[in-house]
């Protein structure tokens, strides 16, 4: 047993990785930019606005923004470095005068032009000597000239560590980058410059650009290159985070890490995962019981038909008609207390004036709705799986010879027949301990509770690339100790299973 485990824990980096990478691959290639902010209409549409902010340094919060998340670097290698002058010349064309070719009849769309800049801009740092020469060329025309000045003060440009325990040499870096990108902004020339002016700016961005040539490696030879084509990417710069446990920080408040505002949620998610999964482990025993005992009868029938009914009616709209007609305006039976339609407890003010059982009975009230939406349809799905289980197990062999021995009929049920088809049971659970970060989304909505699930949303919604990513990331790690904690509980439930 000790060396499958160890086997099954040793996999699970490597399939994390894997889980990662594609996700990772996919959330990059969606559609969108990540600077698309959710907005709602007066008459309650949502919408999509973009900011169509300048890729060479006109707007300094939208270029800090891809800079921090690493959206100014390709997603799986680099090959920037290798980029021609002649596609630099061409590019500088084709931005100057919006059109692929001279012989284009059309402008090209604002989209695709507004694309173009982006990712022209982003390949500015690999391309510094390139833009350079194209500045210096005396024949270049002046309007080309002065775009490529302002993509070489943005390929010089660099972002600054960020966070109060800096290191010494973070904050040296600091210092650096902040006199270098005050100087580089100073270089640009208005269109309307003198020659004179125009070339000493020119004079300027090459003296500087010999002095930091080095420093910030713009001329890398080719062991730098293989270098720069695997490290200088997305997914690395994201995954050496990883690593160090450092998932990174909301997009809407740099101050709050995506860790501490995950382990605020927790707890409502947990309860809303964990209570009904042994709830509805007992309970699609009960009923699976009953339907096996009386296969082919008024309980087995009325049963199935009560389940698959259950099973096909969507949770979104079960909850809302939990809450306006059973909860609103309706007590909780024999009482005279009403049912709660909002939130995990009671407000603050309240809550925190109640004793520790006051508190657990507040609680209870609130999350008793919560999870009848969250069970009943995992309830419908697994009472009937297990009636098929029992009736297998009922069929077997053992069970027989249990019976013509004359064992009391508890003992054959429990020990005999539930031990046994309780194995398929939780095969089936064991994959749903993912869902303890990611809660019911929904039932968390609608209910008004804060918990991880509807962070969650609020992620997708404002694409928060770092909840997005931490999410795939917990749910598929804790769906993968899940069906490691069920194969070790095959061999407490039956004894003839090894994981030799």
């Amino acid at each position: 047993m000790w060396n499958y485990t160890l086997r099954r824990l040793l996999l699970i980096p490597i399939t994390l990785f894997c889980i990662i990478l594609v996700n990772f691959v996919i959330i990059n290639l969606a559609p969108g930019d990540p600077t698309t902010v959710t907005e709602v209409s007066q008459e309650g549409m949502a919408m999509r606005r973009e900011d169509r902010s300048t890729a060479f340094g006109g707007d300094e919060r939208y270029l800090q923004f891809r800079e921090f998340y690493g959206l100014t670097l390709p997603i799986l290698y680099n090959t920037w470095p290798s980029l021609s002058l002649s596609y630099v010349q061409n590019t500088l064309w084709q931005l100057e005068n919006r059109k692929y070719t001279p012989d284009d009849p059309k402008e090209m769309p604002v989209k695709e032009y507004d694309s173009l800049r982006v990712t022209f801009g982003d390949q500015s740092r690999f391309i510094m000597p390139h833009l350079l020469n194209v500045i210096e060329t005396p024949d270049t025309e002046p309007p080309i000239r002065h775009l490529a000045a302002h993509f070489f003060i943005r390929g010089g440009t660099r972002p600054g560590y960020t966070g109060y325990n800096l290191t010494p040499d973070q904050k040296k870096w600091n210092q650096k980058v902040t006199e270098d990108d005050q100087l580089l902004r100073s270089m640009m020339w208005e269109k309307t410059a003198s020659q004179e002016k125009i070339n000493a700016k020119i004079d300027q961005m090459k003296n500087w650009y010999h002095q930091n040539k080095a420093f910030y490696n713009f001329e890398p030879d080719g062991k730098q290159k293989i270098g720069i084509f695997f490290l200088e990417t997305r997914f690395t710069r994201y995954m050496s985070r990883v690593i160090h446990l450092d998932f990174g920080t909301l997009r809407n408040d740099s101050n709050k890490l995506v860790l501490t505002e995950v382990v605020k949620r927790f707890k409502y998610s947990l309860t809303l995962a964990v209570i009904p999964m042994f709830i509805t482990f007992f309970l699609c025993q009960l009923f699976g019981f009953v339907m096996a005992f009386w296969q082919r009868s008024w309980p087995d029938y009325t049963l199935n038909v009560l389940f698959l009914i259950l099973y096909a009616i969507p949770v979104f709209v079960v909850a809302p008609f939990l809450i306006e007609n059973v909860a609103l305006h309706h007590d909780f039976p024999f009482t005279n207390i009403p049912i709660p339609i909002s939130g995990f407890t009671s407000p603050d003010r309240i809550y925190e004036m109640q004793t520790s059982s006051q508190r657990l009975f507040d609680v209870i009230q609130h999350i008793a709705l919560p999870i009848v939406a969250v069970m009943y349809g995992s309830l419908a799905a697994e009472a009937r799986l297990s009636r098929t289980a029992i009736l297998e197990v009922l069929r077997q062999d053992y069970v027989r010879t249990a019976w013509a021995k004359g064992l009391p009929p508890s003992t054959i049920l429990i020990k005999h027949v539930g031990r046994n088809a309780a194995i398929t049971i939780v095969t089936s659970l064991a994959g749903s301990l993912g869902i303890i970060l990611g809660g019911s989304l929904i039932v968390e909505t609608l209910f008004d509770i804060n918990g991880f699930g509807k962070f969650f949303y609020d992620a997708v919604i404002n694409r928060d690339y770092n909840v997005i990513m931490f999410s795939a990331l917990a749910g598929s790690f804790l769906t993968l100790v899940g069906y490691l904690v069920a194969d070790l509980a095959y061999m407490w439930l039956d004894p003839r299973i090894t994981l030799e």
